[in-house]
């Protein structure tokens, strides 16, 4: 029951949001989250980069963040996923994102011009682990902990959740695969 609840409030919100903004939706003050930023611990580096970014779909316009990653270990370059980001992705609903697509992030708790929120959502289109055979995973978020830090944080059992709860098709449960990258890092803005 509470999960139908759940399910329920992010439907209202999101039909009074489109009821409001019928052309465009998601927060779009998000400066401080342009940009690049770097994890590193001992011989590990993860980098994520942001910019500018709108998801078109069922014609309304989501402001957000396309972002890339990348991920050395020991030197070598394991992940390279930061070229090229598009401004612009028109999707339709379960489609497998353009080969560009590696990060979005997005905030749509509030008015469009509100202050810049603390917390996006992101899904996230790990390219090695393909989730949803490419469709990629939600249930991460960044955290904007000063104007120089930020939070990453992927939480897959989330991801997992909000995609197959209430799938009748499934004839058994998905399974964690884990990530590529790190799931949970301090980053600092990198200058």
């Amino acid at each position: 029951m509470k999960r139908i609840m759940i399910i329920i409030c992010f439907l209202l919100t999101g039909i009074a949001i489109s009821a409001q903004q019928e052309e465009e939706a998601g927060m779009k003050n998000l400066d401080a989250y342009l940009g690049t930023w770097i994890y590193q611990s001992n011989d590990t580096v993860f980098k994520i980069v942001f910019q500018r970014g709108r998801e078109i779909t069922n014609g309304i316009s989501f402001n957000g963040l396309f972002g890339g990653y990348y991920l050395s270990v020991r030197g070598v370059v394991c992940e390279y996923y930061m070229d090229s980001l598009p401004t612009v992705w028109k999707i339709r609903p379960q489609t497998i994102p353009p080969s560009n697509v590696y990060i979005w992030a997005w905030n749509v708790d509030g008015p469009i011009d509100a202050p810049t929120p603390s917390l996006l959502n992101i899904w996230f289109y790990d390219k090695r682990k393909k989730h949803f055979e490419g469709k990629g995973i939600g249930g991460g978020f960044i955290q904007l902990l000063s104007p120089r830090k930020l939070l990453w944080k992927l939480n897959e059992k989330l991801g997992i959740w909000w995609e197959t709860e209430g799938d009748e098709t499934l004839k058994s449960p998905v399974k964690p695969i884990g990530f590529s990258v790190p799931e949970e890092a301090i980053m600092i803005k990198q200058e």
